[in-house]
C-alpha cells in the first residue's frame, strides 16, 4: 500500500475537513496562536507535534524532509569507516 504523500495544503485541507483551524489547534494546546500556521512553511516542533497528534500522523510522514529517519550502516560499512588504515590522514605517529 502506497503511503499517502502531504504537503502544506493537504495538511491544511484534513485539518478543516475534521472541523478545525490551524489557530484553533494552536489555541487549544496552549501555544501562540501562530504556531501551527507557521508549522506548515518552516519548522515549528511544537506545532508541528500538535498538528501530527490531531492528524494521527507519525511526524515522519507529514514532514519526511524535516524528520528524516537516517539508514542504519551495515557492520562491514562501521568497521570501514572506523578503521584508521583506510584514512588517508591517518596518524603515523611522527611530527610533520
Amino acid at each position: 500500500m502506497q503511503q499517502k504523500t502531504w504537503d502544506r495544503f493537504s495538511i491544511k485541507a484534513e485539518i478543516q475537513r475534521r472541523g478545525e483551524t490551524l489557530t484553533g489547534l494552536a489555541i487549544d494546546a496552549g501555544l501562540e496562536d501562530s504556531a501551527c500556521r507557521i508549522a506548515l512553511v518552516r519548522r515549528n516542533i511544537r506545532g508541528e507535534q500538535v498538528i501530527a497528534s490531531f492528524l494521527g500522523v507519525p511526524l515522519e510522514e507529514l514532514w519526511p524532509k524535516r524528520y528524516k529517519v537516517p539508514k542504519r550502516k551495515t557492520i562491514a560499512e562501521r568497521r570501514r569507516l572506523a578503521s584508521q588504515k583506510r584514512a588517508p590522514d591517518a596518524d603515523i605517529g611522527e611530527a610533520a
